[in-house]
Order: structure tokens, then C-alpha cells, then sequence
């Protein structure tokens, strides 16, 4: 049985990925990710990335231009609540994997508009 994986089967996984890392995992091949630059975004989890914003959304917002970026971030603010992984954690509705399976997904409908 082939079971297709999920970025968040990548978070705190055998690799100990934190979510900015597991979304660029996912995405590894579909935008050619290095694996430095998956390690590098080790500093990006739990509510360290800049502006306090998610890693998951971070990591996926790295990854696209910048004509993307609000769409992409309102879309995701839209299913997490929030964009800030302090308040998304507060409201405790949904978790860190959900949001890692988000902006994974997110990105999958962007790459599908290429």
C-alpha cells in the first residue's frame, strides 16, 4: 500500500524537524531545496521567526516571490487563525502540525499555478 506522506509526518519526525524545516522537507524537490538551507531554518520554529510569525508560513513564504507572499499569507491566516504562532498556539484550535500541513498545502496550489 503506498501511503503519500504529509509535511507534518516530517514534524518532530525521525529527523526532529521543527515546522519550518518539515514544510521545506516536504517541499524539497518541487522547488529544489538544499538540504543546508532545510537545516539552516532550524533557528525558525516555535514562534522564532521573524515577527513572531509561524515557521510553517515563514518557510512557505521563503519559497515563493513576493507578488505571492499576501496571498499566500491570507490564505493561510484564513484556516491557522492567525499568522503569529504566539496567538495560534493561545486560542490552542489548531495545532502546529495542522499548521505545517497548511502552508505545505498552500504551496502545493501555488506551485500548481506555474
Amino acid at each position: 500500500m503506498n501511503i503519500k506522506k504529509k509535511a507534518s509526518d516530517y514534524y518532530h519526525g525521525i529527523q526532529n524537524y521543527n515546522c519550518s524545516q518539515a514544510v521545506l522537507k516536504y517541499q524539497q524537490v518541487n522547488y529544489k531545496i538544499a538540504e543546508q538551507k532545510i537545516q539552516s531554518f532550524a533557528r525558525y520554529g516555535g514562534g522564532r521567526a521573524e515577527g513572531g510569525i509561524c515557521g510553517a508560513l515563514y518557510a512557505a513564504l521563503s519559497l515563493v516571490n513576493t507578488t505571492q507572499q499576501p496571498l499566500l499569507k491570507t490564505k493561510f491566516e484564513k484556516k491557522a487563525g492567525s499568522s503569529k504562532c504566539r496567538e495560534i498556539r493561545k486560542t490552542g484550535k489548531v495545532s502546529c502540525h495542522t499548521c505545517v500541513d497548511v502552508a505545505a498545502n498552500l504551496l502545493d496550489q501555488v506551485n500548481l499555478l506555474k
